[in-house]
């Protein structure tokens, strides 16, 4: 039996817990004014498109725009890089996908670039100039009847310079011509077309491991879109396989397997070959820093550093779609994203490091007579600051109201709801850059700093400035439906400029189109999406759209040089305004020691540099000869 002095003491007890409780959580709401959006700090010293890096040829490379160049260059609003990396030279169609992959890829990597339409364009062009360090080949423009064009080819190989064939010959050309088989390292061609079962991509190549995109089980066939049907090339001596299919044949020989991306090495240089579409858009980016990283003792070049999960009409405010939602769900939409969805979502932010982004839906439909709720509104953006969550506005519009009423109506509900906030980011989905630019005029996107935009396929160019003060980021995927072309999309993203942006479009669970729209299906995806490039990409910071914007106008603005002594790499940057990252690929070395920044290790032979000052030096540890040896002249 409790005593009555023990009572008393208990109750003391309870009240005092109690109003502790009450008065943290009283000065919590105070000190924090959950209707001022924290992202949306000044930016007037953020790099704009003015400080971007543009290589010198493509600065200077339309007689038209010269003038304007010149002046800004004089008004110090346009550098030109200087850079010591020797030339990259395209062969193709300049306005083809391919070597506009190319072009943006020099533009990243912060190189220089010269594309010609033939090999006898670029000879007479550049006859007796300076070897570049490599040259991008579109298979189509070199005339394969010509043997001098096929000897001009191998002599650049001689010379030192790296071949990339970004596709192949048609195959009755390889068959018929030694000389081209021996350039590409094929011995023999086994079959002119051949339907694999799965691809196999190698470790160490593309950032994030090794990966078979074959679906083994029966529920694994859905993510099946890689490409399964080309050429059987057996190769010959000298040549290194970077990814293969996988024939359903189980008694065929490993080393027979059909081959996608090798490397032929001539001693002073190597001549790669992909077979197959795959040097489009952002996969194009992936391989070609990859290969290059192949090529030299180290690698190094910028990176975004950011991981984002951007949750499109997420969350909606208004109780909209309610028949539907209740034959699924037996609850309204608010309810079903606030007591099903976010709490399943909230358990990612546990485990992985993505940023998390809402661009909220204040109404889907706004047509009918549901109106978004104040209370909702507030709700989430009290509970979306306290874990660091960004909240944007989305272009969500089922209802197919023009996009300057919807968010005119969007404005007005905020101003009563929420006064003066200030959103950094909006989603638009897959509108036009032009309808962007017009939306942007709109009040309630005045202080949008970045948009966010479905990514278009074989678009390489998937950050950018989409106006003088705001960025482009695109997403690279959506998140709840994955498929393998989807996730070899974003390795190569992670790999050419540690970036990765995936969308969920949470329309879909508000409005879906058949029970597969469920929640309780696409969370299926969600998870496989989270838990396929969480662990993968981990060393990468998780950023919201806003601080990813941050991240993308210091990357655009960099100019860097690198050097190296014994063990000692010196870097040397320009123009990124606050600290800037680096992706080093080493071969059998490891970071011991970084001077004026720090590292992360990422995988094997791959390491994250921050750069926190102007300079910054990188000691490594000596390197184990007896696995690693460099072709001659392959070191910088």
């Amino acid at each position: 039996m409790v005593s009555r002095r023990n009572y008393f003491t208990i109750m003391i007890l309870m009240v005092v817990v109690f109003f502790l409780c009450m008065t943290f959580n009283t000065l919590k709401d105070t000190w924090n004014d959950y209707e001022v959006n924290p992202y949306s700090e000044t930016a007037e010293n953020y790099p704009s498109k003015v400080n971007i890096y543009i290589p010198e040829s493509i600065r200077l490379g339309k007689a038209a725009g010269r003038k304007a160049e010149v002046k800004a260059a004089e008004d110090g609003e346009v550098r030109i890089g200087a850079v010591t990396r020797r030339r990259v030279i395209g062969i193709g169609d300049t306005k083809g996908t391919l070597m506009q992959t190319a072009a943006q890829w020099v533009i990243y990597s912060k190189r220089d670039i010269g594309i010609y339409e033939s090999l006898a364009a670029y000879q007479k062009k550049e006859k007796g100039g300076e070897q570049p360090e490599l040259l991008l080949i579109d298979s189509e423009s070199v005339n394969w009847k010509k043997a001098g064009e096929v000897k001009f080819l191998r002599d650049c190989v001689d010379q030192g310079t790296h071949l990339i064939f970004c596709n192949l010959p048609d195959v009755s050309v390889i068959r018929k011509n030694r000389e081209v088989r021996e350039l590409l390292g094929i011995r023999e061609v086994r079959e002119d077309e051949y339907t694999v079962d799965g691809i196999h991509l190698y470790a160490g190549f593309l950032l994030g491991g090794e990966t078979y995109y074959q679906a083994v089980e029966e529920e694994d066939k859905g993510y099946q879109d890689m490409e399964l049907r080309f050429p059987w090339y057996q190769l010959a001596s000298g040549t290194k396989v970077y990814m293969k299919g996988i024939p359903e044949d189980e008694s065929i020989d490993t080393e027979d397997y059909p081959v996608v991306i090798w490397r032929k090495s001539f001693g002073s240089a190597y001549v790669f070959a992909v077979n197959g579409g795959y040097m489009e858009g952002v996969t194009g980016l992936g391989l070609l820093s990859a290969m290059s990283a192949e090529i030299y003792s180290y690698e190094i070049y910028p990176a975004v550093n950011a991981q984002s999960m951007v949750f499109e009409g997420f969350p909606g405010l208004a109780d909209e779609n309610r028949k539907k939602m209740d034959e699924l769900y037996s609850r309204s939409v608010k309810q079903v994203f606030q007591e099903i969805v976010w709490p399943y979502v909230g358990m990612s932010l546990q485990d992985y490091p993505h940023g998390i982004t809402c661009m909220m839906a204040p109404q889907y439909d706004y047509r009918d007579k549901n109106e978004p709720d104040e209370e909702q509104l507030r709700y989430y953006l009290k509970m979306f600051h306290e874990q660091a969550v960004e909240t944007g506005l989305s272009a969500a519009n089922v209802s197919e109201l023009a996009m300057s009423e919807k968010l005119a109506l969007d404005q007005a509900f905020m101003q009563e709801a929420a006064g003066a906030y200030d959103f950094t980011s909006f989603y638009a989905g897959g509108m036009t850059e032009k309808e962007m630019e017009e939306a942007l005029r709109m009040r309630i996107l005045g202080s949008v700093m970045t948009v966010v935009a479905d990514y278009e396929e074989e678009d390489a160019e998937v950050i950018k400035f989409l106006t003088e003060d705001v960025t482009k980021q695109s997403t690279l995927g959506e998140g709840l439906a994955y498929t393998y072309k989807g996730d070899l999309l974003m390795k190569s993203a992670a790999t050419a400029l540690g970036y990765s942006n995936i969308s969920f479009d949470m329309t879909r669970v508000a409005y879906p189109d058949s029970l597969e729209d469920s929640w309780e299906n696409l969370s299926r995806d969600y998870a496989k999406t989270v838990d396929s490039f969480g662990p993968a990409f981990d060393g990468f910071d998780g950023t919201t759209a806003a601080e990813c914007d941050v991240r993308i106008r210091r990357f655009l603005a960099l100019d860097y040089t690198d050097s190296r002594t014994g063990s000692v790499i010196r870097l040397e940057t320009e123009g990124g305004g606050g600290p800037v990252w680096f992706i080093l690929r080493t071969h059998n070395e490891s970071v011991e020691s970084v001077e004026g920044g720090s590292f992360k290790k990422l995988e094997d032979g791959a390491y994250l540099i921050e750069v926190e000052d102007r300079e910054a030096v990188i000691r490594m540890e000596p390197a184990d000869e007896r696995y690693y040896v460099m072709p001659p002249g392959a070191a910088r």
